[in-house]
């Protein structure tokens, strides 16, 4: 069992930098008790009372929900040291306050990926976490642990269960029968409720929550986080919870509280809907990160997908025309499912209509589904003023000064980020951090921005190997990275602070060294850039496959690897081999696809994609941090830099791999044979024209998908639908307009 430690450097690195110490334990906060193993943990009993009005013949139970909050109890983005209008559980307290004026009865739930990310991680040894400490204020009733939730040591994870003051469910979460510390008769014990149920003024509701399986494969390098517990298959774990509530108690309500993304690894909340849809009223879903409201039919085929069923399309408000009635007649018939966004960007909202019938048994009349957008509401000084010191730590946290940067790690012409104007992003109201094209530079050609993380984990790797005997390896042939943020970037001049390194790499994944074969990894490469689509004649910028999150789309480094991207040639597809990776050299040698070779990555793809997709074994893994002092590939960046007192470019500039649409560049970035895209912009007719109202923002890029708006549509000058004329373009118009214009 490695020690418990918490994301952050190294207490010694930490001391020295900051110069002093922060009191995490208030004296007046008692220690948990551990949790006991192989029994299911009940914070609360089994029916929890939220009203005792047995003589109303009608009423509205008002149901909320937030989701993937990330360590967000401000409004405050601390990786980009600025107020967020979007985000925060002190604006959703804002929200929560007028809703309980009318609706003292209202359901409260949390759907998980609570309590890491945005500097949370600094408050880890606390006995109550900050952000459970600020659920219990705003007394939310009922919590789902999401993914996010086992990043750490299962101490952690335990005495946040457990110092939650409400419901903790999860259907499909079980100890493990084999454990030393389960008897022989302890198969399928819970290590939470499935579900809870409410009684709301004499009627039932039944809550019930899943947990994605797929955790002990994202966690697969750290074992511990999950220790004897096993994850079973959604889909069946929550039929089964459903049912035993039906049995048990009869409820008049079935809600659905699920950390699970539509298509999830080939299950999701698209079959639960499906299979599912004559059981629940309502499912409220995170994970996904994506705004939206939709219904789906009983036994609709999954493919399909849901059915938006908002206004306009606005994932906030419910179109009745589209949903029509919901009541006791059609119930089993279809389900209504929504999901908040992410980090408070609204608070998700279900009204359900009852009304008792003459047999005194209450009836669904009709549901009413909205997402409570936060963005002009104000911040609840309460959770502001109790999390003041927390907030404050976070701020001076980030903005410590450990370095400074020299030369531009983008290799554009001002060093900015945005393909076309050169800039970097600018923060729209209602929208967050955007560049003009939504395509930064970095993902479209190789830049030691990227260069830095994968040289990072290659040198970090080789140190291990070098001191340890029992590796037969000593080098690494290729590491794998992903730029995570269009808010990244470094710039001559600049001083180097801690936020830096959450902006360049904001999760807390650790560094995995595997061996791969030849063949394995280059599938792994196809699948990689299928986040990129083909190339059209006539393309002018590249777009992005909005289904696949940005953070699945790894680049590539190492000494003596060269590869090139060409986009005409057939993606991967379904599993079948892509075309479009074409790999002319690998440790300093032709590429065989029959060789083994040792790759560097981080332990999210180690268990999230290589493991599952059988390019390697668990004993393919040689070595991975997580007993090392300093363990997340983050920290090691800020180690790094506090050590070097800084970054150079010239340091990092490794210029192996080029997409063949654009052309290969030299050390200082410069093209010197262009591909097609490039050439068009400046072929002195319509390419370039078009070009050029793009750099001056006359004309938009086409924005798709839920989880990230990106760019889905190259511009390409033989389709007018790629673009559209920006409506805010003026010559006096500002810069902000000018994004917003473009924002939709």
């Amino acid at each position: 069992m490695k020690p418990f430690k918490i994301a952050a450097l190294s207490a010694a690195v930490m001391m020295s930098l900051t110069g002093c110490s922060y009191e995490n334990k208030p004296a007046d906060t008692p220690e948990q008790p551990p949790l006991a193993e192989c029994k299911t943990l009940y914070n609360t009993p089994e029916v929890v009372v939220k009203g005792n009005n047995h003589e109303l013949t009608a009423q509205t139970i008002t149901i909320g929900a937030t989701g993937d909050m990330h360590g967000r109890i401000w409004a405050y983005d601390y990786a980009l040291d600025r107020e967020d209008s979007s985000a925060g559980f002190s604006k959703i307290a804002t929200l929560l306050k007028k809703e309980r004026i009318n609706n003292p009865d209202m359901i409260m739930i949390d759907l998980g990926d609570t309590v890491q990310g945005n500097s949370a991680e600094l408050f880890n040894n606390m006995p109550i976490h900050p952000v459970v400490e600020t659920m219990n204020i705003m007394e939310y009733d009922l919590w789902v642990p999401g993914n996010h939730e086992f990043d750490f040591e299962r101490s952690f994870l335990d005495r946040n269960l457990v110092g939650f003051n409400g419901s903790v469910v999860s259907s499909n979460i079980i100890w493990d029968k084999n454990s030393d510390t389960c008897s022989a008769n302890s198969e399928n014990v819970p290590f939470l409720p499935g579900f809870q149920i409410f009684d709301v003024n004499g009627a039932k509701v039944a809550v019930v929550g899943v947990t994605p399986s797929l955790v002990p494969n994202w966690q697969a390098s750290n074992p511990d986080n999950f220790r004897n517990l096993d994850f079973t298959n959604e889909v069946e774990a929550i039929s089964a919870s459903v049912q035993q509530a039906i049995q048990k108690y009869s409820p008049d309500v079935v809600i659905g509280a699920l950390h699970l993304g539509r298509w999830e690894a080939g299950t999701g909340v698209y079959e639960v809907a499906s299979k599912m849809a004559d059981k629940f009223d309502v499912i409220f879903m995170g994970h996904e990160h994506a705004q939206f409201i939709e219904q789906m039919y009983h036994n609709d085929p999954v493919e399909g997908g849901m059915k938006d069923i908002t206004v306009d399309g606005n994932a906030q408000e419910e179109d009745k025309d589209l949903a029509g009635i919901y009541n006791e007649l059609n119930r089993h018939t279809k389900v209504k499912v929504i999901e908040p966004g992410k980090w408070g960007w609204a608070l998700a909202k279900a009204e359900i209509e009852l009304k008792k019938d003459t047999d005194g048994n209450w009836n669904i009349v009709d549901t009413t589904l909205s997402n409570q957008v936060v963005t002009d509401i104000e911040e609840s000084v309460e959770i502001q003023d109790k999390f003041r010191d927390t907030h404050k730590t976070s701020v001076d946290d980030a903005n410590q000064v450990i370095g400074r940067v020299e030369g531009y790690f983008t290799n554009s012409p001002t060093g900015y980020v945005d393909e076309a104007t050169n800039e970097n992003y600018e923060f729209v109201e209602g929208f967050g951090p955007r560049l003009y094209t939504t395509i930064h530079h970095a993902k479209v050609a190789d830049m030691p921005l990227v260069d830095l993380i994968n040289q990072l984990q290659v040198s970090r790797v080789e140190e291990v190997f070098a001191k340890d005997s029992s590796i037969s390896h000593t080098t690494v042939d290729v590491s794998a990275a992903a730029l995570f943020a269009d808010t990244s970037n470094l710039v001559d001049g600049q001083e180097y602070r801690k936020k830096d390194s959450s902006n360049l790499y904001m999760y807390d994944n650790m560094l995995v060294a595997v061996e791969i074969s030849g063949a394995n990894l280059k599938d792994y490469m196809e699948w990689s850039y299928t986040y990129l689509k083909g190339y059209q004649e006539g393309d002018l910028t590249v777009s992005f496959n909005t289904d696949i999150p940005s953070f699945n789309y790894d680049l590539f480094d190492g000494e003596g690897f060269r590869y090139e991207v060409d986009l005409s040639k057939a993606p991967r597809v379904n599993g079948h081999d892509g075309k479009r990776i074409i790999i002319h050299e690998i440790a300093g040698a032709a590429f065989d696809e029959n060789a083994t070779y040792v790759l560097a990555i981080n332990d999210y793809r180690y268990g999230s994609t290589l493991l599952p997709m059988g390019w390697i074994t668990e004993d393919d893994k040689l070595w991975d941090s997580s007993n090392e002092t300093v363990y997340a590939i983050r920290d090691m960046l800020t180690e790094k830099v506090a050590k070097q007192g800084g970054l150079k470019r010239e340091d990092y500039v490794n210029q192996n791999w080029f997409i063949t649409q654009y052309g290969q560049a030299d050390d200082n970035g410069k093209v010197t044979d262009k591909g097609a895209i490039l050439a068009l912009r400046e072929d002195g007719g319509a390419g370039q024209e078009l070009w050029e109202r793009l750099v001056n923002k006359e004309i938009c890029v086409v924005l798709e998908g839920d989880r990230t708006r990106a760019i889905g549509v190259s511009v390409n000058i033989n389709d007018e639908s790629s673009w559209y004329e920006n409506p805010e373009f003026s010559k006096d118009a500002s810069q902000e307009d000018l994004y917003r214009g473009c924002s939709s």
